[in-house]
């Protein structure tokens, strides 16, 4: 079973979308967005370039203790 994007609205409008797994796990949500309809614009962003995003570290690692 897939995962699922929940949409749903914060305050008055606003609408955000959660990304769940399919044990329902929520891995990701988004910013807020005026209309139901940027939120689902902002969805169909996700599904397009998410299978080709590369994964980029920008934490700085901890320098050896001295």
């Amino acid at each position: 079973m897939p995962g699922k994007f929940e949409v749903y609205q914060e305050k008055a409008q606003e609408y955000r979308f959660r990304l769940k797994t399919a044990t329902g796990e929520v891995v990701a949500v988004s910013e807020a967005h005026d209309s139901m309809e940027a939120c689902r614009r902002a969805i169909e962003a996700v599904r397009k370039h998410a299978p080709y995003a590369k994964l980029e570290d920008s934490a700085v690692a901890a320098a050896p203790a001295s």
